[in-house]
């Protein structure tokens, strides 16, 4: 097989820096989950995220290191995937839930496996930023909707950074690309938009805290 990842020595930095960072994410979003009892990443972005892993860990690999950390990313957010489910049984019908994630599952498995072969994307960069940017405004609605839940300022930083390891990477190689360039910009300003939230809402939280614990 033709492995396709380039592997000049300038970007192993990069290469580690996205594998290690998006790890950090997903352990910390599981974490927070189980402590919040909350799931920290809309259904959506899960279902992306797992098929998006599934088909470049399984049916199209590009790089034998590169499939280890995808299959990593894929065990880490069936982890996610569980909890949603788990954590989300009680606020829909059970068939209903599970009809619904199937549905999602489906649609961007297709979608991405269409993408992949119709733009000879092999290394799923296109679907893999369509996703980020997906999720960067996703995470900004649940913010909103669910204040922070399952969501902390660690996982809003080290997302940031491990996607910009990533926009720094793909620019490198693909320096032509216009639409890849405009999601790069676009997911780092939504990245920075849901620090700042983040940040303001836990200020928020530790004001009230402090408010309260003050003798009457």
């Amino acid at each position: 097989m033709e492995y396709l990842l380039p592997l000049k020595s300038e970007y192993y930095p990069l290469l580690f820096g996205v594998a290690l960072f998006w790890i950090i994410v997903y352990i910390l979003i599981i974490y927070k989950g189980f402590k919040d009892q909350s799931c920290g990443m809309p259904l959506a972005s899960i279902c992306a995220n797992i098929t998006w892993e599934f088909l470049f860990t399984f049916l199209m690999p590009f790089h034998p290191l590169q499939q280890i950390v995808t299959l990593v990313w894929f065990l880490l957010d069936c982890i996610i995937l569980l909890q949603f489910l788990y954590y989300s049984k009680n606020s829909y019908p059970k068939r209903t839930l599970h009809a619904s994630v199937c549905f999602l599952i489906v649609i961007a498995f297709l979608l991405q496996y269409g993408m992949a072969v119709e733009f000879h994307d092999k290394m799923g960069i296109y679907s893999a930023f369509g996703i980020n940017l997906l999720m960067s405004i996703l995470f900004i609605k649940m913010l909103l909707i669910k204040e922070l839940q399952g969501q902390s300022l660690s996982i809003a930083y080290f997302k940031m950074i491990g996607t910009l390891c990533a926009s720094i990477l793909c620019y490198s190689i693909y320096p032509q690309s216009i639409l890849l360039t405009i999601m790069y910009i676009l997911i780092f300003i939504l990245d920075v938009v849901y620090i700042l939230l983040v940040y303001n809402k836990s200020i928020k939280i530790i004001h009230m805290s402090t408010i309260y614990k003050k003798p009457m």
